[in-house]
């Protein structure tokens, strides 16, 4: 049954909004959709149903090279798609040229280069300087020619009473596809993950971390309204366009989470015999991208000194390598312990990360910062005691069914302390009471903001205050 408040809103919807357009730009199909493309498959398919439902239009769009936006004709989620392959010959024939344009090419401007310095003088240099920027750019103009088309829908002609809503890649954006939206009478709504790359530079990788920032400041400039995936996030949203001199309006939105997202079918026998092994000695489990803000360096830091001091319960990481992992790496692969206590899984499928979880001791959560963070909620599914850092996210999510530590000196004791019978049995209890917000009552919350006059969305933690949380079933393993 839909929520009171949002029935009421109904015939003010209608005459205000027309419709509203979900950003799918930079997202590829995947069959097994994670992160940022998991929360935009939850709006694609939530939305949809609340939008017909509500009698206002609903459309996926992506941005074009061009700068316009068109309909998205490729699903979020399946097989991403192949184009059709040329005929053989035109392949073989397109293949051979490249490789002659791009031999010829470094020959030419290899010559260019070698004749500017035979004879030093400034119009030789520059035209040499030209010649070799050109022939860098040959290639690729020509491979990019070649190319077949991506599959495109009709374009979108952007009017007042659109609403362009931006929960994935907007800061991939260039801006002056928003503003052309925006100019034509749309409103530019985002959702905010996090604004770490701003906040923490260090973790993220040099040049991006820049382009990240430059986008967020233009978003700051451009936003109608802003959604946040945590209080967190929300509040370092306001502290930044301060900081850039803009006041922006906006809600928290949590993600939301459905039981059966972290509960997967367990199927042992997808397993090796070696991750059998291991699981049968119960070991402390780590899920999540091998990347600076994760933590991986305390724990593996905080194991080391508890094995040689004889505890023998391994610690399991699952997770890709991200970027700026190589040193992390180094300390995980270069540990005296790996393969013996300290194990790494990079691509394991859901079935087997569902059992890593039924049969994990606890889950560690060593994060220095989040925009929000999944894994607890996994975990909880299943009982399974979740240690983590004291941040304010993860304080939001799992309140007091949470057991935490601040930091590397107070790590190893926290670890101990969960051998103890009785307390490890009391958190199971506390996180057999944790509840969460289902993505359904989430993205009905959102579209009924959305279709709001601006002045009267939700702001700060509004906008799910009267929602119910659904238990995430913590008792079952």
């Amino acid at each position: 049954m839909r929520d009171p408040g949002i029935q009421q809103d109904d015939a003010r919807r209608r005459a205000g909004v027309r419709r509203v357009l979900l950003d799918t730009s930079f997202v590829t199909a995947d069959p097994a959709p994670l992160g940022i493309h998991r929360v935009l498959a939850h709006y694609a398919v939530h939305g949809a149903r609340f939008a017909a439902e509500a009698g206002v239009g609903f459309d996926l769009v992506e941005c074009t090279p061009d700068g316009g936006f068109t309909r998205r004709l490729a699903p979020l989620v399946g097989a991403p798609q192949k184009p059709p392959k040329p005929p053989l010959a035109v392949r073989m024939a397109s293949g051979t040229g490249l490789e002659v344009l791009r031999y010829g090419s470094r020959v030419l401007s290899a010559a260019g280069n070698l004749l500017a310095a035979l004879i030093p003088a400034a119009p030789l240099k520059r035209g040499s300087a030209a010649l070799s920027r050109r022939m860098d750019a040959l290639v690729p103009a020509v491979r990019a020619a070649l190319a077949p088309e991506p599959l495109r829908g009709e374009a979108i002609v952007f009017a007042p009473g659109d609403v362009l809503f931006c929960p994935g890649f907007w800061h991939e954006m260039d801006f002056g596809a928003y503003r052309q939206a925006a100019a034509a009478g749309a409103e530019i709504v985002f959702l905010v993950h996090d604004i770490l790359p701003a906040l923490l530079p260090s973790f993220y990788q040099y040049p991006w971390r820049l382009k990240f920032e430059r986008a967020l400041i233009q978003a700051v400039a451009l936003g109608g309204h802003f959604y946040a995936v945590s209080g967190q996030s929300l509040n370092d949203l306001h502290a930044f366009a301060r900081w850039h001199g803009h006041e922006v309006r906006g809600s928290v939105a949590y993600n939301g989470f459905d039981p059966a997202d972290g509960q997967g079918a367990v199927e042992t026998a997808a397993l090796s015999d070696a991750h059998r092994a291991v699981l049968a000695r119960r070991p402390w489990l780590m899920v999540g991208t091998v990347e600076p803000k994760k933590g991986h360096r305390d724990a593996v830091a905080a194991f080391e000194q508890l094995w040689r001091a004889g505890y023998d319960r391994p610690l399991v990481i699952i997770g890709r390598r991200g970027w700026m992992s190589e040193d992390m790496l180094e300390i995980i692969c270069g540990s005296p312990w790996y393969g013996q206590r300290l194990f790494w899984h990079q691509d394991l499928g859901d079935a087997a990360v569902a059992a890593h979880y039924a049969g994990a001791h606890a889950l560690l959560f060593a994060s220095l910062a989040e925009g929000f963070g999944l894994p607890p909620l996994e975990a909880a599914t299943r009982g399974l005691p979740v240690l983590a850092r004291d941040i304010p996210v993860v304080r939001e999510v799992l309140g007091p069914a949470g057991c935490y530590f601040s930091d590397r000196g107070g790590l190893p004791d926290a670890i101990r302390a969960l051998e103890d019978a009785a307390g490890y049995a009391a958190m199971q209890h506390r996180l057999s009471g944790l509840a969460w917000y289902s993505w359904q009552a989430v993205v009905d919350q959102v579209m009924a903001d959305l279709l709001r006059p601006p002045a009267e969305r939700a702001q700060g933690s509004d906008l799910l205050a009267s929602v119910r949380r659904v238990p995430v079933r913590g008792n079952a393993r």
